[in-house]
């Protein structure tokens, strides 16, 4: 049976990719942020049009992390599994881009 997803979209490259139910229920509880609809649609939109895509510090081959600016302050950050399937992870308000104090990891977009 196929699983649930709260979001379900092409990404900035026509590539499929998913927040499954279950995924989102776990990581709620983490960031409360994505119990709030226009919070989603915020993750739905930067999954679409990413201002940068950035190669993860955790796992630079299979991860990828989403940027956009979600107000004056802060972003909207995916973290987005790209073998096989390509699945959000977990995403949430940041009030800056992480990577970019990585000198090994590369701007992608």
């Amino acid at each position: 049976m196929a699983e649930i997803c709260i979001i379900d979209v092409l990404d900035y490259r026509g590539i499929r990719t998913v927040f499954t139910k279950k995924r989102w229920k776990i990581k709620a509880l983490q960031h409360p942020e994505l119990k709030n609809r226009k919070f989603l649609k915020n993750v739905e939109r930067t999954i679409k049009e990413p201002q940068e895509v950035w190669q993860d510090y955790g796992d630079s081959k299979n991860r990828r992390c989403y940027y956009r600016k979600y107000s004056i302050h802060t972003y909207v950050k995916v973290v987005v599994w790209m073998r096989g399937n390509c699945q959000i992870i977990t995403a949430f308000e940041t009030n800056f881009i992480k990577e970019t104090k990585y000198g090994n990891l590369r701007r992608l977009v």
